[in-house]
């Protein structure tokens, strides 16, 4: 991973995060989070990590605050402070087991008895 950061000029990992592989894991998926956002495979990532129906991954949530001063674009936005910082769940998810599996079509399974429906489906 630090060799596709380095040809990125981006900073290597923390070492925080490869000391273990939970740690590593977790930033995986945050990275990969930010790097494939708008991008429309982020269901397929979870789906993959199998983190589809786990909390914080089946919520979509709104971020709203207030500006402490007018947005000076002149200093580092990390100094720009803010107020009122407030987190709302928009919408939960609602998935289930079946939902890491895709249906195959009616006539497709109906072919022969021997070639099931997907699990849920």
């Amino acid at each position: 991973m630090n060799s596709i950061r380095e040809r990125a000029g981006v900073d290597p990992v923390a070492d925080k995060y490869t000391s273990s592989l939970e740690g590593f894991m977790d930033e995986l998926i945050r990275e990969r989070a930010v790097e494939l956002a708008f991008e429309g495979h982020r269901f397929n990532d979870l789906r993959r990590w199998l983190l589809l129906t786990e909390h914080p991954y089946n919520i979509k949530t709104r971020q709203e605050f207030d500006r402490a001063e007018p947005l000076d674009t002149d200093l580092d936005p990390k100094e720009n402070a803010v107020m009122n910082w407030d987190e709302e769940i928009i919408t939960t998810r609602n998935l289930s087991n079946k939902h890491y599996w895709l249906p195959l079509k009616t006539e497709d399974v109906s072919i022969y008895p021997e070639f099931y429906q997907n699990p849920g489906w």
